[in-house]
């Protein structure tokens, strides 16, 4: 019995994941393939960021649109992609390298080969350094975000477009909280449970006018309908 408890202790150890990786929100500078060179991100209005969390093991990435991937961390340095969905918006401000480069990103975590991921992180003594590799000797690298007063309102939840008359965007949203769309009356149109930190909302049936959106509650924008 005793050497069953040590067993059990010794896989928990090395399953166990790096307290750095959970903690920390990264930041993506690079991404590295083997059938294309360096791609540095593009300028955005604003830091996206990418987090990991252990309950439930989750990937939330963000650049733009946002990937959530379910995940199985399989040591202490690998994980497996078991799901994966990305938001699809069209990024208007340039063009097109934003939504080429969420492309990349969202095509490097592969949920259908059963890859295993490897990462790794560093200290240089100012931040902390995160690698992330695939089977097809891809990278994507991160660096850890220092948030200013700036970015966390940044981060907070936006709409996109505003006036709109085929669909909105809602961006940085956490999962398992409701949208609610309601008329100029008040009136509840429907209400949404959230899935990803990207939700699209489809508006093209809907009178021209003046909408307004809450998220869990709490009023979050005024939505002029085309």
């Amino acid at each position: 019995m005793k050497k069953l408890y040590i067993l059990i202790f010794a896989a928990n150890l090395c399953f166990a994941q790096s307290s750095d990786l959970l903690n920390t929100k990264w930041e993506i500078t690079k991404i590295v393939g083997e059938t294309f060179p360096v791609q540095l991100p593009p300028a955005m209005p604003h830091q996206q960021m990418t987090q990991f969390s252990n309950d439930p093991p989750r990937l939330n990435l963000s650049f733009f649109n946002s990937m959530i991937a379910d995940i199985d961390y399989t040591g202490d340095h690998t994980f497996k992609v078991n799901s994966k969905a990305c938001t699809l918006a069209d990024y208007m401000g340039d063009n097109g390298q934003v939504n080429q480069f969420f492309g990349r990103l969202c095509n490097f975590f592969d949920n259908q080969s059963n890859n295993t991921y490897f990462y790794f992180i560093t200290n240089n003594g100012n931040e902390k350094i995160l690698t992330v590799s695939n089977s097809t000797f891809g990278e994507i690298h991160f660096k850890s975000a220092q948030l200013s007063v700036k970015d966390e309102v940044a981060n907070k939840p936006r709409v996109f477009p505003n006036p709109a008359s085929e669909s909105i965007v809602i961006e940085n949203l956490k999962t398992n909280s409701a949208i609610e769309l309601l008329d100029s009356s008040g009136k509840s149109i429907k209400t949404i449970s959230v899935k990803y930190s990207g939700e699209e909302i489809d508006i093209k049936n809907l009178n021209p006018g003046i909408y307004y959106l809450k998220v869990d509650g709490q009023p979050l924008q005024k939505i002029i309908k085309k």
